[in-house]
Formats: C-alpha cells, sequence, structure tokens
C-alpha cells in the first residue's frame, strides 16, 4: 500500500512540475518566441514609422512571434494592453511608453508572472528590480547637445520657440528640460513653450501661425522632433520669415529622419540632433542573451549624433537608412 501512495504522489509531482512548465514546453516545441510590444501610436511621425518597421523585420527574421498594440495617445489603453498581453504569457514584454510614470502595476504583474519587461525607445519611471533591461534614448542629453550648439551661434538676444511633445513622455520631459536649464542658464528668453499632442506637424503650424499673428519676435525654433519642426517652417513661409543657415530664424529640429537630414543640407534646418529608432535588432541580441542565461548591461544608452548645416555632406545624407 506504501508503494502505491508513493508512487502516486511521485507521478502526481510529475504532472505538477509538467503543467509548471508548459509555457517554456511549448516556446520550445514550436521554436517561437513570443514578444509582446506595447508601441505608442501607429503614424505618430516618420521616427515612429521606422521604429516599427525596425522592430517588425528584426523579430521576424530572428524567428520571434510579434504581438503588437499601439495605445494611439492613450495611456491608460497602453497599461492594460500591457497587462493584456501579460494575461496572454508572452515571452518577454516590451513597452515604449507614452508616458513616464504609472507602469508599476504593470511591472509587478509582469516580474509575478516571471516575464522579462524591457523599456525600449523610452524610459518608464522604475526601480531597476522591476524590469530586466532598458534601451532607450537620453533625451536630456540630446537636449544638451542642441544648448551647446546654440551657444556657439554668438547671438545678441536669443528669443526661443519650443515645440515640445507628447506631455509626461521622456523625450518631450528631458529635450524641454535642456533648453529650460540652457535657457535659465544663458539668459536667453523662451517666448513661447507648448507641448503638441501626438508630437503634430499640423498643431505645430497652427501654434507658430498664431505665434507670428500675435506679433511675437523669436529667432530660434526648438522643435522636439522633424515633423513638428518642418510645420513652423510651413507657417514662417506663409508669412514670409526667413529662416535656416542664411535666415533670420534658426531652426532646431530632433529624430534625424532622413528626409529632414535632406532639409539641414539645404540650409532650411540648421540643426538635427539624432534619436536613432532602430531599436529591432538590439532588442533581438538582448533577448537571445537573455534565452542563453547570459549577463546583460541593465541600462543602455543608445549613442546618437548631430548633424549641423555648416558640416553635413551628401554622403551622410545618402547614407541615411530611415
Amino acid at each position: 500500500m506504501k508503494k502505491v501512495v508513493s508512487l502516486v504522489l511521485a507521478l502526481m509531482l510529475v504532472f505538477s512540475l509538467a503543467a509548471c512548465n508548459g509555457k517554456d514546453k511549448a516556446k520550445k516545441d514550436d521554436g517561437k518566441i513570443t514578444v509582446g510590444v506595447v508601441q505608442t501610436n501607429a503614424n505618430e511621425s516618420d521616427w515612429r514609422t521606422a521604429n516599427t518597421k525596425s522592430m517588425n523585420e528584426a523579430f521576424a527574421e530572428a524567428g520571434f512571434e510579434t504581438k503588437m498594440v499601439f495605445g494611439e495617445g492613450d495611456h491608460a489603453k497602453q497599461i492594460a494592453q500591457a497587462q493584456q498581453l501579460i494575461q496572454e504569457e508572452v515571452d518577454y514584454l516590451v513597452i515604449l511608453g507614452l508616458q513616464s510614470a504609472g507602469w508599476e502595476d504593470v511591472a509587478k504583474a509582469a516580474k509575478d508572472a516571471g516575464i522579462p519587461l524591457i523599456m525600449a525607445d523610452r524610459k518608464l519611471d522604475l526601480t531597476e528590480d522591476l524590469y530586466t533591461a532598458m534601451v532607450c534614448s537620453d533625451f536630456e542629453a540630446e537636449g544638451v547637445k542642441a544648448v551647446d550648439w546654440l551657444k556657439t551661434q554668438d547671438m545678441d538676444e536669443v528669443n526661443i520657440v519650443v515645440l515640445g511633445g507628447d506631455t509626461g513622455s521622456s523625450a518631450q520631459l528631458g529635450r524641454s528640460k535642456a533648453i529650460e536649464d540652457g535657457a535659465a542658464a544663458n539668459g536667453w528668453n523662451i517666448v513661447f513653450n507648448q507641448n503638441m499632442k501626438g508630437w503634430d506637424e499640423t498643431l505645430a503650424k497652427q501654434a507658430v501661425a498664431d505665434l507670428i499673428a500675435s506679433g511675437k519676435e523669436f529667432n530660434v525654433i526648438y522643435a522636439e522632433n522633424d515633423n513638428m519642426a518642418r510645420g513652423a517652417c510651413d507657417a514662417m513661409d506663409a508669412a514670409g520669415i526667413t529662416y535656416g543657415k542664411t535666415g533670420d530664424v534658426k531652426v532646431i529640429a530632433f529624430d534625424a529622419n532622413k528626409w529632414a537630414l535632406e532639409k539641414v543640407l539645404a540650409g532650411e534646418f540648421n540643426l538635427d540632433i539624432e534619436c536613432n529608432p532602430l531599436h529591432g535588432p538590439r532588442l533581438v541580441s538582448l533577448i537571445q542573451s537573455l534565452e542563453k542565461g547570459e549577463k546583460i548591461e541593465k541600462n543602455v544608452y543608445v549613442e546618437e549624433e548631430m548633424f549641423d548645416a555648416e558640416t553635413i555632406t551628401q554622403a551622410i545624407v545618402d547614407a541615411r537608412s530611415y
């Protein structure tokens, strides 16, 4: 009788272990790693399009299954989407947050479920015990590059229009902080400072048109993405205001899409600070290292350049892949 009981207990233990490891076994049997991606918006900007394409292509090439969802400007929707992906038991959860704050419950749920959480593009306000890795841009450092460049321009008076991105996103917070701190330290005037929901080109154009109509004078556009810089230029064109390399208003943009670098080369934008969207290969490499049990660098900031109308070349533009 004791032998029968022992056998039953042993079988129960085997079945229990099999149930606990069912997810890992399924992944091994079908050869697929499932990556859940909480993306911001589908058509937010040229940068975001390149970012989404990079992940989809790299994940497909690596043989991953991708479950990508889009927040479409709604932070609460992103939170719900992340929780749903956790319920679906994805193997990895990659988050590109519309806002930096408010992700603690998601991170705790992922941790409890044994799902590594990776922050991509934008850093979230999480303690290091609540995420596995970060592959992001240093947005404040990007802004500091622009501030340092502006200090070299030998301007008698600096009146800045700040066209910010989505309020509360790490990109907006970092880039805005840099120019606000730079203005305070150097005696510059910020004559307009407003965030554009969705990093929207049309909203930026209208804001600058309204500013011009009000009679407010400015000589620097600090647009926190390429599209908003283009919108600002369209408004200045309509008002007959010159800008760029030979004009009255200096134009500083961020992201450095290929079409925007063409504007730098043409002298329409004075400066463009790179924010590299090609995170797909980096995320694949990171996930593959985690699969092998290798030690990884937890916090990685992407190396990024800046492009000046005085020094950019056609070869630089031609080499751009996005």
